[in-house]
């Protein structure tokens, strides 16, 4: 009968066959790292903003062509922006009463600064009515006081309107984004063709 060679590993005791390596702990039997931990959900908007960034990448190493071509695709998407970001904000009827208010103010505001200049330079009242010179001061502080109040009007109440408006226009798709465009261009079409046939009419 064959003796059992004891350096074999199926003829040795289990402690005996785990001496000399250290026991893994149940902690070493997790991975390191959870299941799609490093994967980051970027929303639209931010996916936009980025694509921004990096259409305005340092261009050194281009050439002259790519440069060029690199610009013009700037300015072709700034376009795009602007006009869709101008198109949805004439549908904000808020963004239209703010924004008429603000033309309110810098009319009132022009129409006080020329009654000042009429009456300084044309009248020239510090001459003929001394009297007249200090209505004058009043009528022309009254124009830089309005102009100064419509300009934090625009600041304050007009510019975040349009800000929120160009981050939604930002935010979207390029099928959207062409979508706006698309019903941009239609609703100027029918506005010039109401135009031009309302002009044959007076005409005619």
């Amino acid at each position: 009968m064959s003796q059992r060679s004891p350096m074999n590993k199926r003829n040795q005791p289990e402690r005996e066959r785990t001496s000399g390596m250290a026991r893994r702990s149940a902690s070493s039997a997790k991975p390191a790292r959870a299941a799609a931990s490093s994967v980051r959900v970027i929303p639209a908007k931010s996916k936009a903003r980025r694509a921004q960034r990096e259409r305005g990448e340092s261009l050194a190493g281009l050439s002259k062509e790519e440069k060029r071509a690199r610009r013009a695709e700037e300015r072709r998407f700034e376009d795009r922006v602007y006009s869709a970001t101008e198109f949805l904000l004439k549908e904000q009827p808020v963004y239209k009463q703010r924004r008429r208010t603000w033309w309110t103010m810098l009319g009132i505001a022009g129409v006080l600064a020329l009654v000042s200049l009429v009456l300084f330079f044309v009248l020239n009242i510090s001459e003929t009515h001394p009297e007249l010179v200090t209505g004058g001061f009043v009528v022309l502080v009254c124009a830089y006081a309005l102009l100064f109040v419509a300009v934090g009007y625009d600041f304050i109440r007009i510019r975040p309107v349009r800000n929120e408006v160009r981050a939604t226009v930002e935010g979207m798709s390029e099928n959207k984004l062409d979508a706006v465009l698309e019903r941009a261009a239609r609703e100027r079409a029918e506005r010039d063709e109401k135009a031009r046939t309302k002009k044959k009419k007076k005409s005619a």
